[in-house]
């Protein structure tokens, strides 16, 4: 397996492993807790949608097909990670694969993802997260950032 190949499932591996880990522990801790005041609480909610709650779903057919295409979402971008042309997507594509495959497990398992950081500026609400949600922002700011690395264009010297 190539250096690249490696890096990308080893991130996703981990990703998927680490929040596991930080789920079950989480799941044990009560109440809401103040993490940083006026922006970051730790919450447990159970979002049966997708990002922002957005297409909500209550029985299960609906959550087999967001199943459904979460995996084959999955699928791609694993396809991505194995084609990686450098280090930069390896990581940006093993973070999404990663943080997708833990949001998959999280559905299929629990019939929803579990989520528990609620961001917010003062009382207005923006959103409730996870720690895979984490690592595909993350995993996403890597690949634009490839993308503008490899877009630059060079200025001509005067």
């Amino acid at each position: 397996m190539s250096g690249h190949r490696a890096l990308a499932f080893g991130l996703a591996l981990a990703t998927l492993l680490l929040n596991f880990v930080i789920a079950h522990v989480l799941a044990s801790v009560k109440g809401p807790l103040i993490l940083i005041p006026g922006l970051l609480d730790f919450i447990q909610t159970w979002n049966r949608g997708v990002s922002f709650s957005l297409f909500w779903q209550d029985g299960d057919k609906g959550r087999y097909v967001l199943i459904a295409v979460l995996a084959a979402a999955v699928l791609f971008v694993a396809v991505l990670a194995w084609r990686a042309a450098n280090l930069f997507q390896a990581a940006g594509y093993g973070l999404v694969v990663g943080g997708a495959l833990g949001n998959l497990a999280d559905r299929s398992l629990n019939g929803a993802v579990f989520d528990y950081l609620f961001l917010h500026l003062g009382p207005a609400p923006l959103f409730v997260f996870n720690f895979p949600d984490v690592a595909i922002t993350l995993g996403v700011l890597l690949l634009l950032a490839d993308t503008v690395k490899a877009t630059r264009v060079p200025i001509p010297d005067s």
